[in-house]
């Protein structure tokens, strides 16, 4: 199978959610319900700028019951008024990150950029933009915004609100160790090592494969995590009968 019709038949069965597909819990899907428009970016800024070396589930998980039992605290005047060691606390009882102290400096450090350039609102972030490439470098202000989590973040953003770019399939899908293992298990690439070369030849084999396919990367990055991290398929076959189960 060509990557481009990889990418048309995951995508496909993804949005008639069959196989892995049927449970949808990405990044979109588990922000609660009840937040307002500013309430939902805010804590789309703050859970996904630690989703990186941690199990992503164990994160939205923790941040879903940190609202629940906080339902302030994802916001930039509480961050603001915490101190390292109470943010800490708070990270480690319910987040978990893997390096708390970087964890910390980030809800700090990203807190006082949002609330110096955008008022403390993420969607301001993609005010006055007309192409997505703005927002590419708006987000270099920001510690730990880089391809993978700033890419990561443009998606669920655009997603989640529906912004329109024209160049959005200039900006390359974040790519994590589960891609990059499917990439490897169907034979598009020779390695399955997390190197910047591997992870850049992955990002451009997706991007182009959703190109010819037609399909956008904005569904396509969503099945695929699903398929990685959810799946955790070993072999072709192992893909193949998640897609269609």
């Amino acid at each position: 199978m060509k990557p481009e019709e990889f990418v048309d038949t995951v995508v496909k069965q993804y949005q008639a959610g069959k196989g892995i597909f049927k449970s949808k819990v990405n990044a979109e899907e588990l922000v609660p319900e009840d937040l307002d428009s500013i309430g939902r970016s805010q804590y789309i800024f703050y859970v996904l700028q630690l989703d990186y070396a941690m199990k992503s589930q164990i994160l939205y998980k923790g941040a879903m019951l940190l609202y629940k039992d906080n339902n302030t605290f994802f916001t930039p005047v509480n961050i603001s008024q915490l101190t390292d060691v109470s943010l800490s606390e708070y990270l480690k009882q319910y987040l978990r990150p893997r390096y708390i102290n970087e964890a910390v400096k980030r809800f700090k450090l990203n807190t006082q950029v949002l609330n110096d350039k955008y008022k403390g609102d993420p969607r301001k972030i993609f005010d006055d933009t007309t192409t997505c490439q703005q927002v590419v470098r708006r987000l270099k202000d920001f510690r730990g915004f880089g391809p993978k989590i700033g890419n990561f973040f443009i998606r669920t953003m655009v997603n989640t609100f529906s912004y329109d770019y024209t160049d959005i399939n200039s900006i390359l899908p974040p790519v994590d160790v589960h891609d990059v293992r499917i990439a490897y298990i169907l034979g598009y690439t020779d390695s399955d090592q997390m190197t910047e070369k591997n992870i850049n030849h992955v990002k451009k084999l997706w991007n182009e494969a959703c190109l010819k396919s037609g399909q956008s990367w904005l569904v396509f990055d969503k099945a695929l995590w699903l398929l990685g991290s959810e799946g955790r398929p070993r072999s072709n076959e192992d893909v193949i009968k998640l897609i269609d189960n």
